[in-house]
Parts: structure tokens; C-alpha cells; sequence
């Protein structure tokens, strides 16, 4: 099998899947627990918490463990707005978010009153500060920007977008970061909350956290025994934040050379592509972040064709994992000015450092076949 589907979800590196077993099976107490055991299990926590931290360069900030970043996603988002609605019920966020995102201010609109504006993307699939900056209401407290996107791979001006939003106090700045860490250069100390996810690098799924600036006080979403920090109540997973920080760690510290490996990958599949351009068109515009390749068929169904590289043991996907039960075409590409025929056959190819050289060359090979064999 040759597997081009890292977006979506990544093979668990043997090394973390290690060093969860044996987390797992030293420390099993509860870390809230007051007696010895309980304290030892604690403070493993809390340095899963602080290796994090020190990993991304970030400073004066809170870190909460949770399943992932869709639930990281809605505590900041929804926490935030709900704690904060005194000062105003205007909410930003792009086109162009993860579903969870969306589906977060989509729920504030329809059950709190909440008025949300989500600004167009530019060509790229990119965030214009113009466009940003018109957006800026009086009551706008929250602003929500995702740091790479997951269909496409374009790397939003995160540094800039923070700049800007810096001039407003009671702004907070969201930064969904699931498809960045250890795959694009991103400044963090612009945002106030900082979204996570252990699957998208090479960790276990149903892990992530969230980061948030100590100023920023949200609205728990989870009622019990108040742990971290009162804002997800419920039994720690010691070994699960464990080998979270651990992968954080190996992403950040194989940063150049996993990116170098990729980007040859990226280059032969993007040669190919504008080489080709009867057949396919790029909607990947940048090579900044060579992580992920998406292009749309012109003469194809993308479904038909993912399908047939599916029985050939290749996997790679069409719209985003989180969307395709629900979206027939990709709502990232239309939202970049593709037409409906690119947004419904558009094709995601995602690397890692797992892959290479001679498995995007086995991908051309087949695609070609099967482009020519369908009708």
C-alpha cells in the first residue's frame, strides 16, 4: 500500500507508540489523586505540559489537554465567546476553516445570538488583511484563522494577521494549527489560543490541546472535578499527554529534514501536474508548505479516480476526511473562485516523511493509466 492521506490522519510512530505503552503501564494512577503514586503520575503531567510548551517557544500560556482539535476548537471558540459575550458577539473566521471551526460559530449564531462574518480567501485560498480589517466591528471580540488548511495546504500570514489584531484589546486571536506544527514555520506569540493534534504527527489519535494566553479566560464546556485548569473536567490520560508531548517534540526537532525529503516529493508531483494541464489544474498555488498537493480533474470525476487508485493500493482523498459524509464538493475550493466542476473533483495528495520519491512516481504512473482508461 502507498498512502498519500497524512491530511487526514497519520501512521503512529513506533517510538510514541512506545513510549505509551510504558506510561501506560508505570503510571496509572490518577494524577488528581493526593497520595504518592497519584503525585508522581501529576507531576509526569505537568511535564508532558511544560516539554510542550518549550517545544513551540511559547511563553506565559496555559496548555489544556484534549481528544483532539476539534474538541480544542470548540473549548476556545465557544469557550471563549460564551465568557466573554459582555464585551461583544462578533465573531470573524474564514471561508475556508476546518468543519469543526465553522460548525463552532454556526451553533453561537443559531442558539446565542451571535453574529459571525466569514471573509472570502483570496486566489490562493489565503486570508487577505484588507479584507480582514473591513471585517473589524466595534463588538468583534474573537477572530479565528487557521494556520495551514487542510485541503489545500495554504499557509495563512499568521504573524501579520496577529499585528493587526493586536490594536484591538478585546480581540482574541484563534490559531488552528493541527496542519502546521513540525510542517511550516509559524510564530505563535501573536495568537492568545493556539489549537493542537497528536494524529497529524505521527501521535495517537484522540489527543490534542489547546494553548491559551494566561489573560484569556473561557467558558468551561466540560462540568465535573475541574481539572485542567477548570476548563476540562475529567480523569487525565497521563500517557496519552505523554506521548503527546513527545511527538510535538520529534516533529519540531525533525523539522529541516523531514521538510527537505517532502519537498522533492511535492516538486516531482507538481512538475507532473503543470505538465499536464488538459488533464489536471493545481489548486495548491504555493510551495511554501509542501505537505500537501491538491489539484482538480478536468475531464474526470474525482470520486471514479480515487476510487480506482484505492484498488491499486494507493490512498490518497478528495474533500477533507471531516466533510466528506456531509459535502459532495470541496467548499475550499469554491470558496478560491473555482468553478463548480474544479470543487467537486478536486484531488488531495498528502505527504510525510514516510514517503518517497518512488511512490509519487508510482502515483503518476497509475493516475496516467487509469485517466486514460476511464471514460
Amino acid at each position: 500500500m502507498i498512502y498519500f492521506d497524512n491530511a487526514a490522519t497519520t501512521r503512529v510512530n513506533p517510538e510514541i507508540l512506545k513510549t505509551y505503552r510504558e506510561l501506560a503501564s508505570k503510571y496509572y494512577a490518577n494524577p488528581s489523586s493526593p497520595h504518592t503514586f497519584g503525585q508522581e503520575a501529576n507531576h509526569l503531567l505537568n511535564q508532558a505540559r511544560n516539554q510542550i510548551l518549550t517545544s513551540l517557544k511559547i511563553r506565559d500560556s496555559v496548555l489544556i489537554f484534549t481528544s483532539g482539535a476539534t474538541e480544542s476548537n470548540n473549548l476556545a471558540i465557544k469557550g471563549y465567546a460564551l465568557r466573554n459575550k459582555a464585551k461583544g458577539k462578533h465573531i470573524i473566521v474564514s471561508k475556508v476553516e476546518h468543519v469543526s471551526v465553522l460548525e463552532s460559530v454556526r451553533d453561537l449564531e443559531e442558539l446565542f445570538g451571535f453574529s459571525v462574518t466569514y471573509l472570502d480567501v483570496d486566489e490562493n485560498g489565503c486570508v487577505d488583511l484588507k479584507v480582514l480589517k473591513k471585517a473589524i466591528r466595534h463588538d468583534t471580540i474573537l477572530v479565528s484563522i487557521m494556520a495551514v488548511n487542510n485541503e489545500t495546504g495554504a499557509v495563512n500570514p499568521i504573524r501579520k494577521i496577529g499585528t493587526v489584531l493586536s490594536k484591538y484589546e478585546k480581540i482574541a486571536f484563534h490559531v488552528d494549527a493541527a496542519q502546521a506544527i513540525g510542517k511550516v514555520e509559524i510564530d505563535y506569540s501573536v495568537a492568545d489560543m493556539i489549537t493542537i493534534s497528536a494524529h497529524k504527527i505521527e501521535g495517537l489519535k484522540g489527543s490534542g490541546a489547546l494553548i491559551k494566553n494566561k489573560k484569556i479566560q473561557l467558558q468551561p464546556l466540560f462540568s465535573g472535578g475541574g481539572q485542567e485548569d477548570n476548563l476540562r473536567s475529567g480523569t487525565n490520560d497521563v500517557a496519552m499527554s505523554g506521548a503527546l508531548a513527545k511527538a510535538v517534540r520529534l516533529s519540531i526537532e525533525n523539522f529541516q529534514e523531514h521538510s527537505e525529503h517532502v519537498f522533492d516529493l511535492m516538486i516531482e508531483l507538481r512538475n507532473w501536474i503543470l505538465a499536464n494541464s488538459k488533464l489536471v489544474e493545481l489548486n495548491s498555488s504555493s510551495t511554501y508548505n509542501p505537505y500537501i498537493v491538491n489539484f482538480s480533474l478536468l475531464t474526470k470525476k474525482a470520486s471514479v479516480v480515487v476510487e480506482a487508485l484505492s484498488r491499486n493500493g494507493i490512498m490518497v482523498s478528495s474533500v477533507s476526511a471531516c466533510s466528506s459524509r456531509h459535502e459532495p464538493s470541496s467548499y475550499v475550493i469554491k470558496a478560491m473562485g473555482k468553478d463548480e466542476i474544479r470543487a467537486k473533483n478536486s484531488i488531495r495528495v498528502s505527504f510525510s516523511a514516510n514517503n518517497t520519491v518512488q511512490e509519487v512516481q508510482k502515483l503518476i504512473k497509475v493516475l496516467e493509466r487509469i485517466l486514460g482508461e476511464i471514460r
